[in-house]
């Protein structure tokens, strides 16, 4: 919200500034700019950072079970290797089979391994079933 706040008002004193010629009003929308990226880096990279630490922990702590991959979709890409989003069953030992989801980037060498029916390796975490990590070994 706060982005999209900060970008309407960096658009409107640029063109305010571009109409007007007041250089003044476009350096403010520059260094509001600047100000704006600088936050979206910081709030993207302390996500990115809980993630990998809940992930450590779910793969330190999570019971390891099997998994059967219901569907992998492809949602985007980091040089060239694809974030994949897949709907797992899981099939907790004494339990009921269920589903819970996965985003994670994927190796191009490690996609023959991940396709929809594959059974896999999972840990999930105890506090929570949904929770789930796929064994890293699959797909780096």
């Amino acid at each position: 919200m706060l982005i999209a706040s900060g970008s309407m008002v960096f658009w409107t004193l640029v063109i305010v500034g571009a109409v007007k010629a007041q250089d003044t009003l476009i350096g403010i929308a520059l260094g509001l700019g600047l100000v704006l990226a600088v936050f979206a880096i910081v709030v993207a990279v302390r996500r990115s950072r809980a993630r990998r630490a809940e992930e450590a922990r779910i793969l330190d702590q999570g019971t390891l079970t099997r998994a059967r991959i219901v569907t992998a979709k492809n949602n985007g890409a980091l040089n060239n290797d694809p974030y994949v989003d897949f709907v797992l069953e899981v099939l907790p030992e004494g339990g009921e089979p269920y589903r819970a989801t996965y985003r994670t980037l994927v190796s191009q060498m490690a996609i023959p391994r991940v396709q929809p029916d594959t059974e896999i390796d999972v840990y999930v975490d105890p506090a929570d079933p949904q929770s789930v990590v796929i064994d890293p070994s699959l797909v780096s």
